[in-house]
């Protein structure tokens, strides 16, 4: 019985050696990924599956998948690797598991569909070509986190559940980290270590890709354009406007400073009487000062401009971001300064919410604003002005010279991803999904 075993296991091994081998003739880019999983026979599973650190493999699965045609053990070889490389099994958590997991296997067959390699072509089946194409109407790049969105907002019903899991399942989704493992210290530290491992091989695949484009890249279809967007920095928003604060003192009493002995000893000594009280004001490092600037070129919808600004209202309501009292302009601007209101509190920023009007229409000249804003200084009308931010979605002129102040452009999306900003401006990107999210907030909020 033993001696079974040991040949099944042997057997399986070889097979997934020899995708293995065909993977990395094919496509060089992916030998440090390749050599990231071991392999380990696991009867527990009747097909095959990966934990961050091994494939699991049913051997006779395996040997039945090759029989059939061994480009099906590549392809699902590949898909293993591209769940690593986009930390599917890491990023599901607060999610919904089964849609996560239907939407990572789309997102990775999506990829697959794409590439030209002969290692993993096949012809795609006409109903997975439909769901890429029904997804494409919704997003540009079909990655796991916006189809995730799509199915979870669109209440597919059970029938069609089942229909989309039966055409996209590859491999075994039950050895990546569940939720009950963040109680595991030990099964939590060794999930962080293979993440953070992931991550690193992930950006070095695209390095790789990048090298060796011209050589190897046609026979990578999107994924390298999958990294690129995969790795590029993204911020949030709220940790982002941060960066503009102040020094100031605040009436706020400061019990940082404040002492409890010389308190209590006073209220002994001299009948109830403190001997020092705490100070009722504190210096404390918040927002005060600041411009937005609003592209309203043709090119920027009303839809996204109040999303963005959903963001704006939620950070303003943070009273440790914010002063009670602030000074902040927002400015409408296309190829000229459309209006600019100044928002003085949380009911201002409300009104406006409610009562917002975009003007505009024509094209984007940044220089405009500027301009504009360097007239209000020179009146008065700031009186320690750290940051603006310009949210865009498109290209438009810049200003020659660095302004006295901190400046971010934002772009929606892979809109930006090919604009180079001044050296002197720092360039944020933003999901447009998840400004749809926060749109979608906003209306529930209002």
């Amino acid at each position: 019985m033993n001696n079974i075993k040991q040949k099944l296991e042997q057997t399986g091994k070889s097979i997934l050696a020899y995708s293995r081998n065909e993977i990395y003739l094919s496509m060089r880019f992916m030998d440090i990924a390749l050599s990231k999983l071991s392999w380990e026979m696991n009867l527990s599973t009747t097909s095959i599956g990966m934990d961050g650190e091994k494939i699991l493999f049913n051997p006779r699965y395996l040997i039945e998948l090759y029989r059939e045609d061994d480009v099906l053990v590549n392809r699902v070889y590949m898909h293993m690797l591209l769940h690593g490389l986009f930390g599917h099994a890491y990023h599901g958590g607060g999610r919904n598991e089964e849609y996560w997991h239907l939407s990572c296997d789309i997102a990775v067959a999506s990829i697959l569909y794409s590439m030209p390699a002969k290692c993993v072509c096949q012809v795609t089946p006409d109903f997975q070509m439909s769901v890429f194409e029904n997804l494409k109407k919704e997003m540009k790049v079909l990655t796991a986190e916006g189809i995730y969105r799509v199915l979870y907002n669109s209440h597919v019903t059970v029938s069609q559940l089942d229909m989309l899991k039966k055409a996209f399942h590859a491999d075994d989704h039950r050895f990546w980290p569940k939720d009950e493992d963040k109680d595991d210290s030990e099964q939590q530290q060794k999930h962080t270590k293979n993440e953070k491992q992931w991550q690193e091989i992930s950006e070095k695949v695209q390095t790789g890709m990048e090298t060796m484009n011209k050589e190897f890249g046609s026979d990578a279809g999107e994924l390298l354009y999958q990294l690129s967007l995969y790795h590029r920095e993204r911020y949030d928003l709220r940790e982002f406007l941060k960066k503009f604060a102040v020094m100031k003192e605040e009436m706020k009493t400061d019990m940082d400073t404040f002492d409890y002995i010389y308190y209590t000893y006073g209220l002994t000594m001299y009948e109830n009487m403190p001997f020092i009280e705490p100070l009722e004001y504190k210096e404390v490092k918040k927002i005060q000062d600041f411009v937005i600037v609003i592209d309203t070129s043709q090119s920027c919808e009303p839809e996204t401009v109040r999303s963005f600004l959903n963001i704006v209202y939620d950070t303003l309501k943070d009273s440790e971001t914010f002063f009670s009292t602030v000074n902040i302009h927002l400015i409408q601007c296309d190829i000229e300064v459309k209006s600019d209101i100044c928002i003085r509190n949380l009911d201002d920023l409300d009104h406006y919410m409610s009562e917002m009007t975009v003007y505009g229409g024509g094209g984007t000249d940044f220089t405009k604003a500027f301009d504009y804003v360097a007239q209000l200084m020179m009146q008065g009308a700031f009186e320690n002005l750290k940051g603006l931010l310009y949210f865009t979605d498109g290209y438009g002129k810049f200003p020659g010279m660095a302004p006295p102040y901190d400046t971010a452009f934002i772009f929606l999306d892979e809109s930006g991803a090919n604009i180079k900003v001044p050296p002197w401006a720092m360039k944020i990107i933003l999901d447009k999904e998840e400004l749809r999210n926060e749109h979608t907030a906003g209306k529930r909020r209002n």
